[in-house]
């Protein structure tokens, strides 16, 4: 029976890898090609075997990356008779990653760790951990990729999704005014919360764009049931061109 194959040329191959291990299958994934057949063996998503013509392993992998080009067909359901790795794909990866190589990270501001259940499963040196405590503190890619040995480590966790850009979601809100406090604007709670989650902090201050282009900074905490509104007393309004019902761009600073 012929199987039903797809080209890689329309798929990133480790992506794919990743899509059956975190779908947690069992099978093997073929790919076919001139120069020999390429066999990933998954067992409830861990790596139990990897071979490519003579090559087994982690250097199997390797030699794939180098020219993720073939035919695949995912086998599902069955299991190699002897297998001989029981590891995450996460593991494989990043070794095989030290054989490929060495690029420029595609952006040098700060990064957030996409899955700390992933990096919690992994084994770390102390010079890795500072790094991703660094990486946790905001400190821009540019910066920690001055040391070589980091920027590769980097640009792994990069490849694997495990870092990405840090991106502060911009809220547009309506300016009302307040009595209830001074000298500090009021967000909505949700919003407040998932600054925080962007920043990893509490928001201190908010940067306000408003139509014109002005941009203002005031200090702000969050109170309940605002919406899209934020609330600026009289004292801090008037250090601004903003009006009641004006609409800005606001995110923390």
């Amino acid at each position: 029976m012929t199987r039903s194959t797809s080209s890689l040329d329309t798929f990133d191959f480790l992506e794919l890898l990743y899509l059956l291990s975190e779908q947690a299958r069992t099978g093997v994934l073929y790919v076919y090609r001139p120069d020999g057949q390429f066999q990933a063996w998954l067992e409830a998503g861990r790596v139990r075997h990897l071979q490519f013509g003579v090559d087994d392993g982690v250097q199997a992998l390797v030699r794939l990356m180098l020219d993720p080009k073939g035919r695949f067909h995912f086998d599902e359901g069955v299991t190699h008779s002897s297998p001989r790795l029981d590891a995450t794909l996460d593991e494989v990866t990043l070794e095989a990653l030290e054989a490929m190589p060495f690029q420029d990270l595609p952006f040098d501001g700060p990064a957030r760790v996409t899955s700390p259940q992933r990096v919690a499963r992994m084994r770390w040196s102390l010079k890795e951990l500072d790094v991703l405590k660094q990486i946790d503190a905001q400190k821009p890619v540019s910066e920690l990729a001055q040391d070589p040995e980091t920027k590769r480590m980097l640009l792994k966790l990069f490849r694997i999704g495990l870092i990405v850009p840090r991106k502060t979601r911009v809220a547009r809100l309506t300016v009302s005014i307040t009595r209830q406090v001074q000298g500090v604007a009021l967000v909505d709670e949700l919003i407040f919360r998932r600054w925080k989650e962007d920043i990893v902090r509490h928001p201190q201050l908010v940067a306000l764009r408003a139509d014109d282009g002005q941009v203002y900074t005031l200090p702000v905490r969050m109170s309940a049931n605002l919406a899209t509104q934020i609330m600026i007393p009289a004292d801090l309004l008037v250090r601004t061109t903003l009006r009641a019902g004006d609409s800005v761009l606001a995110k923390p600073v």
